[in-house]
């Protein structure tokens, strides 16, 4: 009896073994999500104004997703929780903040001058986990949706400047799925900057 218990509890034994291995090795080969790109920029003529943000894109999207994303904030009101349900593509983070935002679009376009210009759309307002909102001195045409797109135009030495959805109208467009910014906006992100990765 003695030894068909010591038998029963072996086998056991080796099955909670078994199982841990085998998940062991499905998280091995999962493996960390790699960053795709990652930026950092400095707020400015705003309030917070010198809040660094260092920005994390895990993937970039292709066509069919960006225009999934674009014709679900074309719902208006009821765009904020599908989109938050949308795979996250990265992560803004404020400095010192254990919060960061999910990105769920992130488009990059080529500029005739050798540039890029970056898009990015997070399922939250940025500030909406601070006490105080972030605002501007002159909203002007600022955009007031659950979401905020993020600017950034950078030079072919991956440096430039940027702004938010703060200032500047943001125009949806289902038929080529992108989202952009209407031109004139203030920069409101200064010190922008690609990071280096190595090899």
């Amino acid at each position: 009896m003695k030894s068909a218990q010591n038998l029963s509890t072996k086998k056991k034994h080796l099955l909670i073994f078994s199982m841990a291995a085998l998940l062991l090795s499905m998280t091995a080969r999962a493996g960390p999500r790699l960053v795709a790109d990652t930026f950092t920029a400095t707020t400015a003529n705003m309030t917070p104004a010198g809040e660094s943000l260092r920005i994390q894109i895990l993937e970039w999207q292709e066509a069919d997703a960006r225009a999934n994303a674009v014709a679900t904030l074309a719902a208006g009101a009821d765009a904020s929780p599908p989109f938050a349900k949308l795979p996250t593509v990265g992560y803004i983070w404020p400095k010192g903040s254990p919060v960061g935002y999910s990105v769920k679009y992130a488009h990059r376009e080529p500029q005739p001058d050798g540039g890029e210009r970056i898009t990015l759309v997070t399922d939250k307002r940025l500030g909406s986990y601070d006490f105080k909102g972030w605002s501007t001195p002159s909203p002007g045409a600022g955009s007031d949706a659950p979401y905020s797109v993020v600017e950034l135009d950078l030079s072919n030495a991956g440096s430039g400047t940027g702004t938010l959805s703060l200032v500047s109208e943001v125009v949806l467009d289902e038929q080529a799925g992108t989202v952009v910014m209407k031109p004139g906006g203030p920069s409101l992100l200064t010190n922008v900057k690609r990071e280096t990765t190595s090899p």
